[in-house]
């Protein structure tokens, strides 16, 4: 079933991250908690296997871990501001 459900920003952003961080959609994580509270079996959870693209540099090294955390974060702000609607 679809329905809309209005969350304040920061519970959207911490749930939104939280989902991230365990490798499963938005959706799995809101029906966990709807499960928990309400007392009934949690689902098998699913792990889904991510395969990156491999590309080739011109200047191997040249991007630091630091430099590529950033990114991730940048790239993540930007998905929230254009997500920022109703979920």
């Amino acid at each position: 079933m679809r329905t809309t459900v209005d969350l304040p920003d920061e519970l959207y952003r911490h749930a939104k991250s939280e989902a991230a961080l365990r490798g499963v959609r938005l959706r799995d994580l809101v029906e966990e908690g709807l499960r928990r509270v309400l007392g009934t079996p949690l689902a098998t959870p699913v792990t889904r296997r991510v395969k990156f693209p491999i590309h080739r540099s011109l200047h191997p090294g040249a991007l630091s871990a630091s430099e590529a955390r950033r990114a991730e974060e940048q790239a993540i702000l930007e998905e929230d501001t254009d997500c920022a609607g109703p979920v």
